[in-house]
């Protein structure tokens, strides 16, 4: 075995310009501008508290796993019980039976997510195909279940996802079992194409075109029981690990610098598409001030002046509460 040096390399490198070297050197990565806004914006914002977000946002993500309700669900079920992971809502029930804290939340019962335990960080392999072609459960971040779980779906309720793609959640509001159907919409057709091709991967053919109309680009006057708005945002902890297509490129700056614009759009096109004692759900992946309390406090405000009917926010402190042996919440959140 023989080792080699670059040598051509380093002749190369002592052959440029001093000032070129110097900017090379001096180049930062999107990953590193979005800490350094972070850094100067969080750290302003959140005080001590941001210390322990910037640890969190850096570690990998806390990915739980949602069993497919339509394909054996009963085996994989069983699978996860033999190894050695937590049935989140009933291992929740119990974990505050024992605590006497009498927060018997009316969750959807066909939800079967399953997680590792707090602090264990380790990765579920990925799915398998089960005999009928169709995945055994969907991996995603715990933390955007919660949305789903602050829709409150009822039977037969019709939903719109606003910002459906890549469609976790989606795929999450299907396997409750409850909605009557469900309206995807995107703003552009390869983000819908995606969807779709999810969506058939877990929910079989029949099924789909029963719950799912067909993906839209556009609006329509039908107004819904629930709508949920999972508008773009900074993406914050991918903003940190993934350079491709980071918000905080170059390239994406007009975007970042318009994006409470868009996000107070969709939120009143929401607001405007639920019925009369509907429930809107508006989430991000961000921990802007601007773009969550920010755009809702501005829409809200708007149509205090503008309609004639009334909005009104409902406090989540349940989830909060019921959640909080898995996710630590911050002590500045107004709404979650």
């Amino acid at each position: 075995m023989y080792k080699f040096k670059n040598s051509i390399g380093l002749i190369f490198q002592r052959g440029l310009h001093k000032e070129v070297i110097k900017k090379i050197k001096e180049k930062k990565s999107s990953k590193n501008l979005a800490l350094e806004y972070f850094d100067f914006f969080y750290g302003s914002t959140y005080g001590k508290e941001w210390h322990s977000m910037r640890l969190a946002m850096l570690t990998g993500k806390k990915y739980m796993a949602l069993v497919n309700n339509f394909s054996n669900f009963i085996e994989t079920g069983a699978y996860f019980e033999k190894n050695a992971t937590i049935d989140v809502l009933k291992f929740l029930q119990k974990y505050h039976d024992k605590q006497n804290s009498h927060l018997n939340q009316n969750f959807p019962k066909n939800l079967n997510i399953f997680s590792f335990d707090s602090g264990d960080c380790r990765d579920f392999s990925k799915p398998k195909l089960n005999f009928d072609g169709l995945f055994n459960y969907y991996c995603m971040d715990g933390a955007s279940l919660l949305p789903v779980f602050a829709l409150d779906i009822k039977k037969e309720d019709t939903i719109l996802d606003l910002c459906s793609s890549p469609g976790g959640k989606t795929l999450a509001i299907l396997q409750t079992l409850l909605p009557k159907n469900v309206i995807c919409r995107d703003i552009s057709q390869g983000r819908l194409d995606r969807l779709t091709r999810m969506l058939k991967s877990y929910i079989p053919e029949n099924e789909l075109i029963k719950k799912i109309n067909a993906p839209s680009l556009g609006s329509n006057e039908e107004n819904f029981d629930r709508v949920l708005v999972d508008v773009p945002c900074t993406n914050d902890r991918h903003s940190l690990h993934i350079d491709v297509n980071n918000i905080f490129s170059k390239a994406r700056s007009e975007e970042r610098a318009t994006i409470q614009k868009k996000q107070t759009e969709l939120l009143t096109q929401a607001i405007l598409s639920c019925k009369l004692n509907g429930t809107i759900v508006y989430s991000t992946c961000s921990l802007s001030p601007i773009q969550n309390e920010g755009v809702v406090n501005t829409v809200l405000n708007f149509f205090e002046a503008e309609s004639k009917f009334y909005l009104k926010i409902e406090p989540l402190d349940y989830l909060k509460n019921y959640f909080d042996y898995f996710f630590t919440f911050s002590n500045a959140y107004l709404y979650v």
